[in-house]
């Protein structure tokens, strides 16, 4: 029974040790940013579908193992995407791995976006996007990634 007990001391702070570099002081957060966006085929009663291809950044100097990945895509101030994906590779320390995620529009936060970048007549837009990463091999579930910029959108005419 002791032999049982002592296994399973080792086996939690070897757990607890594999966790403990995203509570290191030193860890930092990773980055998410979106590559592209492409437009996916529309079937009969579905929403607006499409694939976001997203980059993931590691900059830490231990394997980051990764559970899933849930993430809002805001454009002007409007939710207009949302996407999920649980199907995720671990990144490699200090290294970059590309996501293609599907995702829904929301047909309203899209209409509202729509009318005012056609109201605004501007070249570009203010984006922001939320992330939230989950983490398989962590004492911490999950963390949650801010990004924001603008998209230019002379690219697309």
């Amino acid at each position: 029974m002791a032999k049982y007990y002592r296994f399973t001391l080792v086996l939690l702070l070897t757990a607890l040790l594999n966790g403990c570099a995203v509570l290191s002081p030193n860890f930092q957060k990773p980055e998410v940013e979106v590559v592209a966006i492409e437009p996916l085929p529309a079937r009969a009663g579905n929403n607006l579908k499409f694939r976001i291809h997203l980059r993931v950044f590691n900059p830490n100097n231990s394997e980051l193992a990764l559970s899933g990945l849930y993430y809002t895509l805001r454009l002007g101030g409007h939710k207009v995407l949302t996407g999920t994906s649980n199907n995720l590779m671990p990144i490699a320390p200090y290294g970059q791995n590309d996501i293609a995620v599907d995702a829904t529009a929301s047909l309203v936060g899209s209409i509202f976006a729509a009318v005012n970048l056609i109201n605004q007549n501007q070249n570009t837009v203010p984006y922001e996007l939320e992330a939230k990463i989950g983490l398989s091999k962590s004492l911490i579930p999950s963390i949650k990634v801010n990004r924001s910029g603008v998209i230019s959108l002379n690219q697309y005419r």
